[in-house]
């Protein structure tokens, strides 16, 4: 009998141990066998960096149409600081990027405004815009 009890003993004893160490570490046991880690994940943080996988409808025309449908959701809106966005908001969508990913959140913004554009981001705010890249390059008809 005296030696039940010691095994139960060693035992309770083993079992808070694992838990401080849990605790420790922020993980939380979700059922008998598994531990997840309690703390946001990365794209939940940022969420510019989430993965994404786009399927534009035929609904949507332009650039500025695209980048408002991608956008919905996210958390952030799509603001130009001096209006500057108004040519890339009629630009016409290209119908290779209605099926897109996956990507990052960021990097489905930056390829649908395109090369001569540069994503900026506000986390503060949770605001996107766009500046025209400085490209000096002449244009060329032979691209």
């Amino acid at each position: 009998m005296q030696v039940h009890w010691k095994i139960a003993l060693i035992a309770m004893f083993c079992s808070n141990t694992v838990v401080q160490a849990e605790q420790g570490e922020n993980k939380v046991r979700t059922d008998r066998y598994t531990l997840v880690t309690a703390e946001a994940r990365d794209d939940q943080k940022a969420p510019l960096k989430s993965i994404v996988n786009l399927s534009l409808g035929k609904d949507v025309f332009s650039v500025g149409d695209a980048l408002r449908e991608v956008l919905k959701g996210s958390g952030y809106r799509w603001q130009s600081p001096d209006g500057q966005d108004q040519l890339l908001n009629t630009l016409p969508l290209p119908s290779v990027i209605r099926e897109l990913g996956p990507v990052s959140l960021g990097d489905a913004l930056q390829t649908i405004a395109g090369e001569a554009w540069q994503l900026r981001s506000d986390t503060l705010h949770r605001v996107i815009w766009f500046d025209v890249k400085d490209t000096k390059q002449p244009f060329s008809s032979q691209e």
